[in-house]
């Protein structure tokens, strides 16, 4: 029956007419296949299940890092993120799991928060009971460590001392920075990183990706407001990187996303890149609506059919810095023998 209905459209409208409707169609399905899926196992409408639980863990611990970076750690920083973390690791389902990296990071990231409110001298007993955190560590046993670090310091030439070794120290040395001189970076070592880029493999050979260069302060900072992951450590950012996938390249249904995977590859090596020229970096997450695409639009104009992948501010690293622990999956969480 449907088949005789599609083929009396077709003769009314017209073959060509006929397959954009039923293209058009099964995009449609397509991408609402996606939004359901996405709705149903993300985090926007609930935290039902373990792992749902561990991700808002990682969003909270990761920004109290970021608190951590400080020289001079404002006290008592990071009120909302601890109050609100505070319920989720009191879930029975995730003190289960504390043998998990990220887990168990959660936990002492916010043992080192006391800790340090501690040799501050600082009361923090209306968000930060003693009882908690005496909680944390028994949760934790053998996984407690006194001498855990949330943040890092490193000196700039200990940081780029892996960027001629083996590719396995090399990638391990990669690290988001986010105190830069202010100096600019020289064109010629941007292009250079740009180039290795390049090689990135892409559907096709289609090699879909650009990357903008800002040097307006004014751009800049209002760029970065409307993405608000850097807050607080924007004043010496003078050079930005924005990484877009043009969508011009993409011929098929299937490949409705496709164009965030070649993207991401390509940051990937971009990265690299930047940390093989001694270009500090640190990518900031183009998670955005419609309406932040609109703001970014009245500043910069990139053209409508390339989709914003990452933001990069870039610079010169200070000669002492601290990046976030940013602790990294055990393998076996990772891989899977199936």
């Amino acid at each position: 029956m449907i088949g005789t209905i599609n083929k009396v459209i077709t003769k009314i409208i017209g073959a060509e007419k006929a397959n954009k409707i039923s293209q058009h169609k099964r995009l449609c399905f397509s991408y609402y296949k996606d939004l359901s899926l996405y709705s149903k196992h993300s985090i926007i409408h609930s935290l039902d299940t373990p792992n749902k639980i561990e991700c808002q863990l990682i969003l909270y611990y990761h920004s109290i890092e970021k608190g951590l970076l400080f020289k001079n750690t404002k006290p008592r920083f990071a009120k909302r993120l601890i109050l609100n973390i505070h319920p989720l690791l009191s879930d029975e389902s995730i003190k289960k799991l504390v043998n998990r990296s990220q887990v168990s990071t959660a936990y002492r990231v916010m043992c080192q928060y006391y800790e340090l409110h501690q040799k501050l001298g600082v009361d923090i007993e209306d968000l930060f009971t003693k009882e908690q955190y005496e909680g944390y560590k028994s949760i934790l046993s053998t996984n407690y460590d006194s001498d855990f670090h949330g943040a890092i310091d490193y000196t700039k030439d200990e940081f780029y001392s892996f960027t001629d070794s083996d590719f396995g120290q090399f990638s391990n040395s990669r690290k988001s920075i986010r105190n830069f001189t202010g100096e600019l970076v020289p064109t010629d070592s941007i292009k250079n990183a740009v180039q290795i880029a390049i090689n990135t493999p892409s559907s096709c050979n289609r090699q879909s990706s650009k990357v903008y260069l800002v040097e307006d302060k004014v751009k800049i900072d209002n760029i970065l407001a409307i993405q608000g992951g850097v807050n607080g450590f924007t004043d010496n950012i003078n050079q930005l990187l924005i990484v877009t996938v043009d969508r011009n390249y993409f011929f098929s249904i299937g490949e409705r996303n496709q164009f965030y995977i070649d993207g991401g590859m390509f940051l990937m090596n971009l990265l690299y890149g930047l940390h093989f020229n001694k270009i500090a970096c640190c990518p900031a997450n183009w998670g955005k609506v419609q309406q932040d695409e609109d703001l970014l639009d009245d500043i910069v104009k990139i053209p409508e059919s390339e989709k914003i992948i990452c933001l990069v501010p870039i610079g010169i690293a200070e000669s002492e810095f601290r990046v976030t622990l940013s602790k990294r999956r055990d393998l076996k969480e990772v891989f899977k023998q199936i």
